[in-house]
């Protein structure tokens, strides 16, 4: 079949440049829209996100955003890391070809409960051994001169064998440039709204007062997540508070997935409001 009409939306069965058939679509958002599709000449599946053509005001914007991807490229092979294969502008859109994990996000693991399956015991070690591999994960990037800008449970993909893979590295920096002017946060409605390249639910306080960020910006929002991992659900109005949300779960008794007293320590000191004041790094701060 030839390539569809629409420039992003892609009808499942068809075959895309003569090279992808697709699969289906894994989701959507304001953003842009990821679809699967097979590589016949490699025989693999894969993941590709197709951004909105109308978010590229210029052609600045889009050479920025290949240029973000394609740093997402240069990572590499990791067992933690989504590898990201190539950037292709297919149809006037640039298209990131990434690897398929076919699990679902953590995000959805936490949704629907399979993160906490099982006894305590059995949820405790699943939620430690997913943070221990994000980590491994953004210090594999942190090492490249790679920051994330936008960690949280939906960019963090997991397989059947429950091995953690960061994804959309890079891209952050991009959606901060091409996300419309008028995007407003309604009150109430969500306090998981991308806004300018970052999710307000898990945002630092550096990122959510408009300074610039670095490493440790990433740490702050990998503890969000992990926090998120053992309270079940988002229970906070910013990342900003987080650490109140933090001791405010350690007080509850009745909580399902207790966090041990180094987690609890190491969350606190991952937290704290100053980026000066948490972990430099993830080996020399036995993040792991």
């Amino acid at each position: 079949m030839n390539a569809p009409t629409s420039p992003t939306v892609w009808a499942t069965g068809e075959t895309v440049d003569g090279r992808y058939r697709v699969i289906g679509e894994l989701g959507r958002g304001g953003m842009g829209v990821v679809h699967r599709v097979r590589h016949l000449a490699w025989g693999i599946d894969m993941a590709v996100k197709s951004s909105r053509p109308e978010l590229f005001r210029s052609p600045g914007d889009q050479e920025l955003f290949v240029r973000e991807a394609e740093a997402w490229v240069s990572l590499g092979l990791h067992p933690n890391v989504c590898a990201c294969h190539y950037v292709r502008m297919i149809g006037g859109v640039p298209r990131v070809f990434a690897e398929y994990v076919d699990g679902g996000s953590l995000a959805e693991w936490i949704g629907d409960g399979r993160l906490h399956a099982g006894d305590p015991r059995q949820a405790l070690a699943r939620v430690l051994d997913t943070a221990v591999q994000a980590a491994r994960g953004l210090e594999h990037a942190h090492g490249r001169d790679l920051v994330h800008q936008d960690v949280k449970p939906a960019n963090i993909l997991l397989d059947g064998t429950g091995a953690a893979k960061i994804t959309d590295f890079g891209l952050a920096r991009s959606k901060a440039t091409t996300a419309p002017a008028d995007l407003q946060v309604t009150p109430g409605a969500s306090v998981l709204v991308p806004v300018g390249g970052m999710t307000v639910g898990y945002a630092s306080p550096e990122q959510l007062a408009g300074e610039p960020v670095g490493r440790r910006s990433d740490v702050y929002s990998f503890a969000v997540s992990v926090l998120e991992m053992f309270t079940g659900g988002v229970h906070w109005a910013a990342g900003s508070v987080a650490g109140l949300a933090l001791e405010e779960y350690l007080a509850d008794p009745s909580n399902p997935v207790a966090a041990p007293p180094e987690v609890a320590h190491l969350l606190r000191r991952c937290l704290r409001q100053r980026p000066a004041h948490r972990p430099p790094r993830w080996r020399t701060s036995r993040m792991y």
